[in-house]
């Protein structure tokens, strides 16, 4: 039996969070033992993690000496035999610390402002990549960012993110933000937070009604400009059925966006900036359409095209829920996962 830790700051609304949960509850249990370790409570999904077994460190802050601490004596005292984190700070303090193999997630930008300028993120990274055994990417453009920075990348994997389609009806949707049906209904679900282009969003959709879902620091920027903000939601299922098309106008590489592929999971059609792994993602003129990052023309033009077709609409919908379902299943994750912890597992026992 394969004891496997994964470790994350809070179970927070979000991508790397999501992936966390779907693979802890889908390991196979004649194989893998999972728990879970949340360094902060164990927050709004934790719900979701059924049968598997939550340690809540409970603390207040995530970067501190004594949430290190913490964490440590938990993962010595449990001795797990593979440790999965995802994020910045617990891939850092992960490998610090050195239970077991250590397998980090690379999710999410490597540096603080820019993707390769100055940054103490990408400092501590480089003084702590050779601790892990293996680092798992959800996209080709992370493996190649970290090449192009001078990583090893014979070490790092690419599994890209799942998705499953939700069956849902978007009904009573719109009544509650007030958006008629005969209105085209453009949504984003991404955190509040400039670089993931909100202004963009709003210059470029002036006519259509913005449902912009999630929270962030930008909020009060955001306030009162002609998107209505719906904050953090449990109902993105929902959300999406009742929208027409869903954008996402990115000034920064992400990895394999979930809001896109929850998109698509949906079977709507995706207007997103063609930044990082999103190409990777969406099929340009099939799945939707990719746009230059930061150019609020391009991105208006891609807007309004759709929304003046709506069998194109349907089309491009219906080619991403069946992309999805093809190339983005839970299934193909979890057991992509699984192969590369026997493996990993497999190798330390013949050291």
């Amino acid at each position: 039996m394969i004891r496997v830790a994964f470790v994350i700051g809070r179970l927070n609304i979000g991508g790397a969070e999501a992936e966390l949960l779907r693979l802890a509850r889908g390991l196979d249990r004649t194989r893998f033992a999972p728990f879970v370790v949340t360094l902060q409570d164990a927050g709004p999904l934790a719900r979701d993690l059924g049968d598997v077994e939550l340690v809540e460190l409970g603390r207040r802050h995530k970067w501190c000496p004594t949430t290190y601490a913490a964490l440590r004596r938990v993962l010595r005292e449990r001795k797990p035999d593979i440790v999965q984190s995802f994020l910045f700070t617990e891939n850092i303090f992960c490998r610090r610390i050195g239970q077991g193999i250590v397998v980090s997630g690379l999710q999410g930008s490597l540096s603080d402002d820019a993707e390769t300028g100055p940054s103490l993120k990408l400092s501590f990274e480089r003084a702590t990549f050779d601790r892990a055994a293996a680092v798992i990417s959800n996209s080709e453009y992370y493996r190649s960012l970290y090449g192009r920075l001078g990583f090893d990348t014979r070490k790092i994997r690419v599994i890209r993110s799942a998705v499953a389609p939700v069956a849902a009806s978007g009904a009573g949707i719109r009544a509650q933000f007030g958006i008629r049906d005969d209105e085209v209904l453009i949504t984003c679900v991404a955190r509040l937070v400039e670089r993931k282009g909100h202004d963009d969003l709003i210059r470029a959709g002036a006519g259509y009604r913005l449902l912009f879902v999630g929270d962030g620091p930008y909020a009060r920027h955001l306030t009162g400009r002609g998107a209505v903000l719906a904050g953090p939601r449990r109902d993105i299922p929902e959300i999406l059925a009742a929208s027409d098309i869903v954008a996402l106008a990115s000034r920064f590489g992400e990895g394999c966006p979930n809001a896109v592929l929850e998109a698509m999971a949906a079977g709507k059609p995706v207007v997103a900036a063609r930044t990082g792994g999103t190409p990777e993602v969406v099929v340009d003129g099939v799945t939707g359409l990719l746009v230059p990052p930061q150019d609020v023309d391009a991105l208006q033009a891609a807007l309004r095209s759709l929304a003046a077709d709506p069998e194109k609409r349907r089309a491009m919908g219906a080619a991403g829920l069946a992309r999805a379902e093809r190339e983005f299943g839970v299934e193909r994750l979890v057991r992509a996962y699984e192969a590369a912890y026997c493996e990993l597992t497999a190798a330390r026992a013949s050291d």
